[in-house]
């Protein structure tokens, strides 16, 4: 139909306004052509995203706004589920302990989880070499806001 309305002679009084449509119609019909062609997320099929957050980490916490002790933390893939992750000794409750993550993308979210009686939840965000949990630990007398960043 937008083809038909292009190739219809136009009458003389309307000739300059059908001459501006027309260019109209080109200048967005390029423009959709143009941006349909870019890609804007790209996505290697072959690397797993979960890949970087894995491995030994060191860990410096904030806790309430104080900077806490430093100590390592081993994240390995989650069995049970590929879009997850397993971050152990999280909140320094024990290298035996840990929470489930979801990984999307440079994203994680950890859902409200309990361990050794604390419960973990929030979010964390992988840039340059590391990465930033945001969490709070709850023990049920107390619930601290963490900043944990993770480096190698």
């Amino acid at each position: 139909m937008l083809l038909a309305l292009l190739l219809q002679t136009p009458k003389p009084a309307a000739s300059k306004n059908m001459k501006k449509n027309k260019l109209l119609i080109v200048l967005v019909l390029g423009l959709m052509a143009f941006s349909s062609c870019t890609e804007t997320d790209p996505v290697d099929p072959d690397v797993d995203p979960r890949d970087k957050f894995l491995g030994t980490w060191n860990v410096q916490e904030n806790i309430d706004g104080q900077v806490s002790g430093a100590y390592q933390s081993e994240i390995t893939n989650d069995q049970g589920n590929t879009s997850r992750i397993r971050i152990g000794n999280i909140y320094n409750l024990g290298a035996a302990t840990g929470v489930n993550a979801l990984v999307a993308g440079n994203s994680l979210d950890i859902n409200s989880q309990s361990v050794t009686g604390v419960t973990i939840v929030g979010t964390g965000l992988f840039a340059n070499s590391g990465f930033t949990l945001n969490y709070t630990a709850n023990d049920g007398a107390q619930s601290n806001i963490v900043q944990a960043i993770y480096t190698r």
